[in-house]
């Protein structure tokens, strides 16, 4: 009984991540950022906490973080498989109380 919710609560934590994430791109590309940010919030908590080292000269500043950003884009996606996850579990094991 605990496997099979187990297992649902991934295919549900898996399945909200990515219609979460394709909600993000679609509201990004249609101009919405503050929407896509909303989405996929789990990306954009991971960027914000990412420092940017200043690049360039100081009439010219530049904050490169190109490589970190691009990791913690996946590093959000699996976190977004547990979290949605874990909810998915803690729903689930409530409604098999009743």
């Amino acid at each position: 009984m605990t496997i099979k919710r187990v297992l649902l609560a991934a295919v549900i934590g898996v399945a909200i991540t990515l219609l979460l994430i394709a909600a993000s791109f679609a509201a990004d590309d249609a101009g919405h950022e503050a929407l896509s940010n909303l989405l996929f919030w789990q990306n954009w908590l991971l960027q914000a906490l990412l420092p940017a080292p200043a690049v360039g000269s100081s009439p010219n500043p530049f904050a490169e973080r190109m490589p970190l950003t691009f990791i913690a884009w996946f590093a959000s996606v699996p976190l977004g498989f547990v979290l949605y996850g874990a909810a998915a579990y803690a729903v689930l094991r409530r409604l098999g109380k009743r």
